[in-house]
Order: structure tokens, then C-alpha cells, then sequence
């Protein structure tokens, strides 16, 4: 199953995203999670235009952490953050998904971080909506020290 996912987002990233590829509605269906994983792997806060991959919901995360999803957003610009337990920014970058602005395209980014001790946080990304509203992803995680 891991294999299907892994060729399906390595075929989307290399042909881009077509007009046949436009979609009317939003995705929302997430991958399955592998067995001897933590957590759910849908996302937990969400807008449909954004949607995580990696990390699983409550996993656990060390730096950098992979982060992997779809989205349908403005100019396919998104930003990813790794938020800490008060929600603080531990880490931040802008990412371009493969396609936006009416088609689903596919992001990937990693992003190390520092904390001293285990702890909740969260993984967030955001951009804007083909509706002009913002559009936010996020999903809980257990960050780990390395």
C-alpha cells in the first residue's frame, strides 16, 4: 500500500497537473495508515482545499519532520509550519504544491526544529482557497527530541 501511495505522488509530481485533472469538488480522501504506525492518517483541522498526508495524526515526529499532502490553493502557494506545545513557531517555509488555482496538486517539504523534550504539538499548513478565503490544515503530533 505504501508502494501505490509512493508511485501515485512521484507520477503526480512528475506530469504536473493537466486540465483533465481539474476537479469541480475537493478531494477528501486520505491514505490508509501501515500497519505499525501511530494515529489516523486524514487531517484532523481542515479546510478540503488543504489536505496532510504526513505526519499521522498523533505520531511522533522528529527533526526535520516530512510533511506531505494535496492542495487546491491560490497560485499553489502554501505555508507549512511545525507549531510547538504553546504554539509556538519552532520551524516555517513557503512550499509550492505541483498545481493550483482550480486543480489538486501534490507538496512535500521538510522542516527540522529543536526541542528539548517530548512534548504535543502540531503541524499546520495554509494558503489560500480558490474561494479567496484562507484555507488551514493542521494536525496534532507528539514531537520528539533528537
Amino acid at each position: 500500500m505504501r508502494i501505490v501511495a509512493l508511485i501515485i505522488v512521484v507520477g503526480s509530481l512528475v506530469t504536473g497537473c493537466s486540465k483533465v485533472d481539474r476537479v469541480t469538488q475537493p478531494l477528501t480522501s486520505s491514505p490508509s495508515v501501515p500497519a505499525g504506525t501511530s494515529g489516523r492518517a486524514t487531517t484532523v483541522v481542515g479546510d478540503p482545499s488543504i489536505a496532510i498526508a504526513t505526519p499521522f495524526a498523533d505520531g511522533e515526529v522528529g527533526s526535520p519532520v516530512s510533511v506531505t499532502g494535496t492542495a487546491d490553493v491560490v497560485d499553489a502557494v502554501l505555508t507549512v509550519r511545525v507549531l510547538g506545545r504553546n504554539g509556538d513557531e519552532l520551524a516555517a517555509a513557503v512550499v509550492e504544491a505541483s498545481c493550483g488555482d482550480g486543480c489538486v496538486g501534490t507538496f512535500a517539504t521538510e522542516l527540522s526544529f529543536f526541542v528539548e523534550r517530548r512534548q504535543p504539538g502540531t503541524v499546520e499548513v495554509a494558503g489560500v482557497g480558490a474561494d479567496g478565503w484562507d484555507a488551514l490544515a493542521s494536525v496534532p503530533v507528539v514531537l520528539v527530541p533528537v
